[in-house]
């Protein structure tokens, strides 16, 4: 059986200003957080399906993966992205605490509905 190939990564716009903030915070969490990417795209670790969220609202096709430091528990951090084909699209990148990274996604995904809907070409 041959190993399957990495997807490619793609991120979602505001998806890497998300690792700027983070790198703001520590080099090592941003670290930790392109670790997580990479264990994605390679297939080494799967994330868990999101749907419609009481909080944030709908995050239906996404998936998130927690990630921190080394040795904090419980993980602080989460990555959230879609699996579109063979392309790995990061929707962001932050803190699960107060659900702030899954809000911004949510709210990411209705501009871009939005944008699209306006877009007349």
């Amino acid at each position: 059986m041959s190993p399957r190939r990495p997807y490619t990564e793609k991120w979602a716009e505001g998806a890497a200003d998300d690792l700027v903030a983070l790198a703001d915070v520590g080099a090592e969490i941003a670290k930790a957080a392109l670790q997580a990417v990479e264990d994605v795209a390679g297939h080494h670790r799967t994330g868990k399906a999101l749907g419609q969220r009481n909080v944030s609202g709908d995050l239906s096709g996404l998936y998130r993966l927690k990630f921190d430091l080394p040795g904090v528990s419980p993980q602080r951090y989460r990555l959230v992205y879609e699996l579109v084909g063979h392309d790995l699209v990061i929707w962001g990148l932050g803190l699960r605490h107060s659900h702030i990274v899954y809000k911004l996604i949510a709210a990411r995904r209705r501009a871009l509905e939005q944008a699209s809907e306006t877009d007349w070409s």
